[in-house]
């Protein structure tokens, strides 16, 4: 109408207040309009889910139950305010991070890496100190080596603080390592259908008969091999013995290996391997079950390599001609002094004559002809000097010439050359046999190449 009435202007709109702008919504939303629940909120909000019956409600408070409300029981009000508000509420939020923490790995959850970082320098110095402790440990030095070697760190410019620097400090870190170490075997063991023990004699520095224990299993196709123990023994005999390891396996493992033992490895002694009163024989009805005794191949191969040459003569000469220039050259400066002197005049590596015997009888036989066959020109000539008229012991003099006689005798020569060649065949069979990772298959494998090489050495 206003347009018709030429240049007068219409009156104002009269602007709702806020109070009526919210009454008028009212009214909209209680007389017309229909709210319903939108699935798109969903794509939002993943803990909401919808039910007819009851309406809305929130998955992860509903399962926890730890409080009350309309989103637990079922929320009618169908509005996305109502939905952001139960979003927002603390309790909500609290469930949310409880589930979200027991989906993270323990090695990456909040606690965790506060701590780390809180502790990190802390524990970088301790990490230096363990493993100066460790080392000390596994090579058997004093504790008191520990202080020099935090000294020595620092020297290079390490921080590794100003405590636990002290061999006090160093028993205990060696202690805590230890008893990691057990529990990692406990559950080894644990984890285990099997196990099989390996056990020797052996004797302290207080000469002191002493027996130790390793023990040998698979987890998992892993095979593991750890140290048990060391107990001494007063004395030599099966009752003793036994009642040892069988000490220490339940100081260790309990009663828990009692099912799973299977095999005992020795030395083949008949203390050891006897059919009625053996140390396997009594740990096996300890167990109450049979109990396999395995005598070591390795021992086995040596014993039966004396066997066959402890009746040969000439074995007899070289051996005793190996073990003479070791103990010639062990217990005299002055002759290893000059041995030395001999081998420099001649361009050679210096090779001092080693002992025949030992704990691994091949290869120390292996390495005893190897030394003397390849340093055969300079021992010689400083035996030869040795025959010298300004030479002014005598009794050295006599020892040197009896070691040229046999020395410079060919069939003595022809047959370490022999040995050398028949024990490096079986020197390898040996350290397969007791190699830590060797199988079964392997030790077959150098024993058929052992087989065929000797044949060789027979033919020809």
């Amino acid at each position: 109408m206003w347009k018709y009435l030429g240049n007068v202007a219409p009156p104002c709109k009269k602007k709702k207040t806020d109070e009526e702008v919210l009454a008028s919504q009212r009214i909209y939303d209680q007389k017309q309009r229909v709210r319903k629940f939108q699935p798109t909120w969903q794509k939002t909000f993943t803990w909401l889910e919808y039910d007819p019956d009851i309406g809305m409600f929130c998955t992860l408070c509903k399962t926890e139950k730890t409080s009350t409300g309309s989103f637990i029981t079922g929320c009618q009000n169908m509005r996305l305010e109502t939905v952001k508000s139960h979003d927002n509420s603390e309790s909500h939020r609290k469930i949310v991070l409880a589930k979200k923490a027991q989906t993270i790995p323990t090695h990456q959850t909040e606690g965790v890496r506060v701590v780390s970082m809180m502790h990190k320098s802390t524990l970088a110095k301790l990490s230096i100190l363990f493993r100066n402790a460790h080392a000390i440990g596994k090579n058997g030095r004093p504790f008191t080596d520990y202080t020099k070697m935090c000294q020595l760190d620092q020297a290079k410019g390490l921080d590794i603080g100003n405590t636990y620097l002290n061999d006090k400090s160093c028993q205990a870190f060696i202690a805590a390592i230890a008893d990691t170490q057990r529990k990692t075997q406990c559950t080894q063991v644990n984890d285990a259908r099997f196990i099989s023990i390996i056990s020797d004699g052996s004797t302290d520095s207080s000469s002191k008969e002493a027996e130790i224990l390793y023990l040998r299993t698979s987890v998992k196709c892993k095979v593991s091999t750890f140290f048990v123990g060391i107990r001494n023994v007063p004395r030599g005999d099966a009752v003793t013995i036994s009642s040892a390891l069988i000490q220490l396996l339940n100081d260790r493992f309990g009663e828990s290996w009692k099912e799973k033992l299977i095999g005992a490895g020795t030395d083949g002694a008949a203390v050891m391997t006897g059919k009625k009163s053996g140390v396997v024989k009594k740990v096996s009805d300890y167990t109450g079950k049979p109990v396999m005794a395995i005598h070591c191949s390795a021992h086995r191969l040596e014993l039966s390599y004396k066997d066959a040459v402890k009746e040969s003569k000439m074995q007899q000469k070289c051996d005793a001609l190996l073990l003479n220039l070791y103990l010639f050259y062990k217990y005299s400066p002055l002759n290893r002094a000059n041995l030395r002197a001999s081998f420099n005049s001649l361009g050679q590596t210096v090779l001092v004559p080693t002992r025949v015997g030992g704990t691994r009888w091949l290869p120390h036989t292996k390495r005893a002809l190897h030394n003397v066959l390849t340093g055969y020109s300079g021992i010689v000539q400083h035996l030869e000097q040795l025959q010298s008229p300004c030479s002014v012991k005598k009794e050295a003099s006599a020892k040197a010439r009896n070691f040229l006689k046999l020395l410079k005798d060919p069939k003595c020569i022809y047959w370490m050359h022999l040995s050398m060649d028949v024990v490096t065949c079986l020197s390898r069979v040996s350290e397969v046999i007791q190699h830590r990772n060797g199988t079964l298959a392997d030790v077959c494998i150098e024993l058929d190449t052992t087989k065929a090489c000797l044949l060789k050495y027979v033919q020809r």
